[in-house]
């Protein structure tokens, strides 16, 4: 009996062993399927609403340079009408001099007329203010759309080793339900030659179901993940590359105060609140100008005429032409606006005052952002030795009860949590990987340089097909 119980539970290890090396290492049954975090992201680039819209709001932003530029050219304004007159008057007094012009009491002609002036500012210094609010806009919606590629890279990463975390999740308790099931194997083969109680029977029946249910929200999971990529790629992503589990992580080596000095330089975000300062300055200037005096050359030219000659009572006439012509300095000069312009240019010093204090924030902010994942990610660097050690303990653990159960110095209750410790080991050791990929992307986010380059380091720890 003990010799046919060893080989049943070696078949069904090797046949574990068997579909196991299949699922992970057959390239001819998963190459076509198996997408990396490289080409996820070129999928994003090419699909992902946020960056495109990012991308036209730039476009956009650029068109205010010809704006403002054309704030110094000149304008040209033409004008044209035409009127038809139909006119009729009544005489109070009861005798006038017999004349057409006098007499007359209808008339009906028509008038036309056009004219065309241009206007070149010759000095105007809102315009100036304006122009330089302008450039400093377009260098804002610049890095507005830097942030979104670097965010683009931050977002499709989350979610490449969530999905994967999630994946090996269902993995776990796929293979802890299968550790649970030949144990409560063994358990009731040895309950039938009468070694043990039903005590470890149902023991290991509960915990299997358990494990089901577990099983089934940590399947549910996956699926919400890979959706969440779906959002971002336009389409659901194959198997993922999963992480090469021999590869090795290198510990940082420049110091947190380095990080902070290069994060006060480059975060993406702080860049964005200087453009916004620069900005708020312009439009102090802007405001001012109110206070200012404007100068414009004008040139105008009308021509207008009428066929009805005189007003009333012309029986024959050739009409009337009148000309004009005009050349110039047109100067405007603000006098009073009811306090208007000093109050607008009080509430834009306020509104700047009011973003320096947000930049003083911002700046506390990322320095403590940036101490925090660089200690993570210190952290996470001795998780994983510490963690693969403690897997390695656990292992030797579980191998020693199971051993102790066939000779009936360990029960069933005992297997399980040793099996528990391994897979909680085992997860541990997953999760701290993943860890420390994400505090390092998060790390060069947060100091403003997350870029391609990174992502590719980072594909290299990707299993190859």
């Amino acid at each position: 009996m003990e010799i046919i119980f060893n080989l049943k539970i070696l078949l069904q290890r090797l046949l574990l062993a068997i579909f196991y090396s299949i699922g992970l290492f057959s390239p001819i049954l998963h190459a076509q399927e198996t997408i990396d975090l490289i080409s996820l992201y070129q999928e994003a680039l090419r699909n992902d609403s946020l960056l495109s819209s990012a991308r036209f709001q730039n476009e956009a932003a650029q068109e205010l340079v010809i704006q403002g530029k054309s704030l110094f050219l000149p304008s040209i304004i033409m004008n044209a009408s035409f009127d038809n007159q139909n006119k009729e008057r009544k005489f109070l007094t009861p005798s006038l001099p017999s004349n057409d012009l006098l007499s007359g009491k209808k008339t009906n002609y028509k008038t036309y007329d056009y004219g065309v002036t241009i206007k070149q500012p010759l000095f105007d210094y809102s315009a100036y203010a304006e122009y330089k609010k302008i450039l400093t806009q377009t260098s804002l919606s610049d890095k507005q759309l830097i942030n979104t590629q670097q965010d683009l890279i931050f977002r499709i990463s989350k979610s490449y080793f969530e999905t994967l975390l999630a994946k090996d999740q269902v993995d776990l308790f796929q293979y802890q339900r299968a550790a649970i099931q030949e144990q409560l194997s063994k358990a009731e083969a040895q309950f039938e030659v009468g070694l043990i109680s039903v005590t470890d029977i149902n023991e290991a029946k509960t915990k299997k179901a358990l494990i089901e249910a577990q099983q089934i929200s940590a399947v549910q999971k996956f699926k919400i993940k890979k959706r969440e990529i779906q959002i971002i790629t336009g389409k659901l992503p194959g198997k993922l590359t999963p992480l090469n589990p021999v590869i090795t992580f290198t510990e940082i080596n420049n110091l947190a105060d380095e990080w902070i000095s290069m994060s006060q330089e480059n975060n993406i975000k702080l860049q964005i609140k200087k453009d916004e300062i620069k900005i708020a300055e312009s439009e102090i200037d802007s405001r001012r100008s109110g206070h200012y005096p404007t100068i414009n050359a004008i040139a105008s030219r009308s021509r207008n005429w009428d066929k009805g000659g005189y007003p009333y009572g012309a029986t024959k006439n050739e009409g009337m032409r009148s000309y004009s012509d005009s050349i110039g300095v047109e100067i405007s000069i603000p006098i009073f606006s009811g306090g208007m312009t000093s109050s607008r240019i009080r509430e834009a010093v306020l509104l700047k005052s009011k973003l320096e204090e947000d930049i003083k924030y911002l700046r506390k902010e990322i320095e403590l952002q940036v101490r925090d994942y660089y200690l993570s990610l210190q952290t996470n660097f001795s998780e994983i030795s510490a963690y693969q050690q403690a897997m390695q303990a656990a292992t030797l653990q579980l191998e020693s009860t199971q051993l102790g159960f066939q000779e009936g110095l360990r029960n069933s209750v005992e297997v399980l949590d040793a099996q528990q410790i391994l897979f909680n080991a085992k997860l541990n050791v997953l999760e701290s990987r993943y860890n420390y990929i994400m505090n390092f992307i998060n790390l060069k986010l947060s100091v403003g340089m997350l870029s391609i380059a990174d992502l590719d380091e980072i594909n290299q720890y990707l299993m190859a097909n």
